[in-house]
């Protein structure tokens, strides 16, 4: 069987995509590697510019599966459609985010299956079944059309043995890869790896414990340093819910690339009561390579940091930052921007962020994903029934400030955070390094993060 993995468009919606970060398709690499053995796969990045159209008379599929979340849901609706256009017969999945928080949302003509939480088993079933032409009926973690026209969702599939997870198939990306296309800011280009699935946490406007059953799972260590050793490029996203939670794994690993000897330079994510608790895995890390650390620090204020469910203090988050100074890692700091800001709050975050010294904070705005226990809760509240604005960058609940207003005071945020004249000294001292691509970016940032108000309209 050909199988054709897609990676949707990028939203005109998105803010950071192709300006701030273009990772590779990892999660489709990894499902292409447990369908290789048995049947002819591609992959195809449509954020590159790629044509579905092309795609479907050259290789001529006969299933085609698309991921999305729910920001990008719409477009990969879209590709779907045009598959069906081109040929009913050809089997369409839609995986994901979204589709595994809000099956419900994927009830469409043009979505033979919709894979609910881990793809790697089901989709191996799906091209088995879809082979035989047979019923749906009896395959785990799925929803479905029956041949009523009802909308079915079968019972959830059992989480998976992260050891038994294929080699992700790499080279189906080499067209894109050998250019360079994947990065994050400066560092390009970029490579993926997973050594965990879920977090032991249950943050509420956070949907990926629940995709995980509140399960958290690692990879043997050694299946990791494998993988690494296969990869040639320097930079190195680990794109973990939470990267160092076992911190006896997390030991493990960083111990066993330094045994290897496997130079990267790698980002993690982690928590910040993780860090204060276990400072000297920062340092170990840091030994072996960890440049970046992102950390959820979510807030400056005690009171809406306990509203999230996080667990953590502001006087915690403290601590972190002044661990990861002293050994020398750049924290990238993530500040949830309440809807309910008004410009006192602001002016207090942007405080907090000038006080504690943060050169890297992303700012994002408080989001009820769909499927979320926080949608849930708000969902009577929603300023836009269209799924196209949750990202991080837009707002979907009202805002206590005027909108055009509250936009630019999320604008000034990154405005007073990230200020020309001290770029300018870090150039001077050598910390970084001016291009006229970091111009150009910087310029299509700001332009982006100005139009945000007037996508409201248009959605």
């Amino acid at each position: 069987m050909r199988v054709l993995l897609v990676e949707p468009p990028v939203s005109p919606f998105d803010v950071p995509t192709t300006i701030l970060a273009m990772p590779p398709p990892y999660h489709l690499e990894i499902l292409a590697g447990a369908l290789i053995k048995h049947h002819d796969v591609q992959i195809v990045d449509l954020r590159l510019g790629s044509d579905i159209s092309s795609e479907l008379v050259d290789f001529r599929p006969h299933m085609v599966g698309c991921s999305c979340v729910a920001a990008n849901s719409h477009l990969a609706k879209q590709v779907l459609k045009q598959v069906k256009n081109y040929n009913r017969e050809i089997f369409t999945i839609l995986g994901g985010h979204h589709p595994s928080l809000m099956p419900e949302d994927c009830d469409d003509d043009c979505i033979d299956a919709v894979v609910i939480g881990e793809g790697e088993q089901t989709l191996a079933e799906l091209a088995a079944i879809s082979e035989r032409n047979d019923n749906l009926s009896g395959i785990k973690g799925i929803a479905y059309r029956d041949k009523d026209g009802n909308f079915k969702i079968n019972p959830r599939r059992e989480l998976m043995d992260l050891n038994t997870l294929p080699m992700p198939a790499r080279n189906l990306t080499h067209k894109y890869r050998k250019n360079g296309q994947y990065y994050r800011a400066s560092w390009r280009p970029i490579d993926c790896i997973i050594s965990s699935r879920g977090c032991p946490f249950k943050c509420k406007f956070c949907g990926l414990w629940k995709i995980n059953q509140g399960k958290y799972r690692c990879r043997h260590p050694e299946l990791i340093a494998n993988e690494l050793e296969t990869i040639t490029d320097t930079y190195i996203s680990f794109i973990d819910d939470n990267t160092l939670d076992n911190t006896k794994y997390a030991y493990q690993l960083a111990e066993i690339i330094k045994q290897r000897q496997i130079f990267k330079k790698f980002e993690l994510y982690g928590r910040t009561d993780t860090i204060v608790r276990h400072p000297e895995l920062v340092e170990k890390w840091c030994d072996v390579g960890m440049e970046l650390l992102l950390v959820g620090l979510e807030s400056c204020d005690n009171d809406a940091i306990k509203k999230m469910n996080k667990h953590t203090t502001t006087e915690m988050n403290k601590k972190a930052i002044e661990i990861c100074r002293a050994n020398g890692v750049e924290l990238a700091a993530y500040l949830i921007v309440d809807p309910d800001f008004d410009r006192d709050d602001f002016k207090r975050l942007a405080e907090y962020v000038s006080r504690n010294n943060l050169t890297h904070p992303v700012f994002t705005i408080l989001s009820p994903f769909p499927g979320t226990d926080f949608y849930n809760e708000v969902k009577h509240k929603l300023i836009t029934q269209s799924f196209k604005l949750y990202d991080f960058f837009h707002t979907v609940l009202p805002t206590r400030l005027p909108l055009d207003e509250f936009y630019e005071e999320f604008l000034n945020l990154y405005r007073n955070a990230y200020q020309t004249k001290d770029f300018i000294k870090a150039v001077f001292q050598r910390k970084a390094v001016l291009t006229p691509r970091l111009i150009v970016k910087n310029y299509k940032f700001r332009k982006r993060m100005q139009a945000l108000r007037s996508h409201h309209d248009i959605v």
